[in-house]
């Protein structure tokens, strides 16, 4: 597969990740699936933003193979948090809603930073997908 193909996968993974998020972000408690609620709201946050923090992490690596792999993975973190800070604030205009839930960007953070420290681990088998120079 060319890296184009790899990294243009990657980042529409990323960006469904990310309307999915907003649009759980958007139901009323009464909306939300009954899966939301089978562990703790802060695990929930952690476990869905380790996705984005794997997705963005593994984009940015394939994206830019000759860029350091520790600036991917502080970028992506930097990305996904922003990104959490846009989700708890706008969740403040959902009825039933607070948002601006400070301990759920924590959450949010923790799992970007685990999500992209994950990628490292997974970065040499995407690389196996791609054709050698």
């Amino acid at each position: 597969m060319p890296r184009r193909t790899l990294a243009g996968v990657l980042w529409f993974a990323l960006t469904c990740w990310a309307g999915g998020i907003l649009w759980l972000s958007s139901l009323t408690p009464k909306e939300l699936p009954e899966l939301a609620f089978l562990v703790s709201d802060k695990i929930n946050h952690v476990i869905a933003f380790a996705v984005g923090g794997w997705l963005a992490a593994s984009a940015l690596l394939v994206s830019r193979p000759l860029a350091a792999i520790v600036g991917g993975i502080v970028l992506a973190v930097i990305i996904i948090a922003a990104f959490g800070a846009l989700d708890e604030s706008l969740q403040t205009f959902t009825p039933g809603r607070t948002g601006g839930d400070i301990y759920d960007w924590i959450a949010d953070v923790l799992g970007a930073l685990i999500g992209a420290l994950l990628s490292l681990a997974t970065h040499r088998r995407l690389d196996r997908l791609l054709p050698s120079p």
